[in-house]
């Protein structure tokens, strides 16, 4: 999955607060069959996402229409339309490993996860492999983390906004473009690097890739040839 580069992202935040969603609630285990890495933007949440009985077929995600959806379900809500930023409760990415959560994640046109609380906001895996496919997905303050989710859900009043700036690390939340509330996040240097420069680990690696073939082509003839 390319990796866009990414300085700042400016984004209307819907809300998913459950806590301990895990992999199979993100992206049913009969999904993983699909041997391409594309088309899972459907799948997103398909056993809460539509009805009964309506969700669609691996083979096939595209074929339900919108009366298949189930309108309880809060990011089938017409608040939740044309946003991309999603707050989601703690522990959020639990259970197995399967990287396709993150696609279904970014495939359905999220490009920021936000939870609360440094170290309880994010499975450790998830959240790797969220950073490592170019998925901003970042724990913040509590407090923060509160009032975004509050604003979010006003009737009406202030346009809502949630802003995350790369460079500095923090989380600031707009209303009518003022700055209402921020909050910084852990980043590594070396994820923000790549974050900012939309790269993966190989891109990454490509950078060096003229030092690369130097040291190889200095190697002694009877040293073992690299992999």
């Amino acid at each position: 999955m390319a990796i866009e580069p990414c300085r700042t992202h400016r984004g209307r935040p819907a809300v998913l607060d459950w806590s301990d969603v895990n992999t199979d609630l993100i992206i049913p285990a009969r999904y993983l069959k699909r041997i391409e890495r594309t088309g899972f933007g459907p799948l997103l949440f398909a056993d809460k996402r539509y009805r009964a009985g309506m969700a669609p077929e691996a083979d096939n995600p595209e074929a339900v229409g919108p009366a298949a959806l189930d309108p309880s379900f809060p990011l089938n809500q017409e608040e939740a339309k044309g946003c991309d930023v999603l707050m989601v409760g703690k522990n959020f990415g639990c259970g197995s490993s399967r990287e396709h959560a993150v696609w279904a994640v970014a495939q359905d046109g999220w490009k920021v996860l936000l939870a609360p609380g440094k170290d309880e906001g994010f499975a450790d895996i998830f959240e790797r492999n969220a950073l490592n496919n170019g998925l901003l997905a970042f724990e913040i303050d509590e407090d923060a983390w509160t009032r975004i989710v509050a604003a979010a859900r006003r009737p009406g009043g202030a346009r809502v906004e949630v802003e995350v700036d790369l460079e500095k690390k923090l989380v600031r939340l707009l209303e009518d473009s003022v700055v209402t509330c921020e909050s910084p996040f852990d980043l590594a240097d070396s994820d923000r690097h790549r974050l900012i420069h939309g790269l993966d680990a190989i891109g990454e690696t490509l950078t060096f890739e003229k030092a690369i073939t130097t040291y190889e082509a200095s190697r002694p003839s009877w040293a073992t040839p690299s992999v």
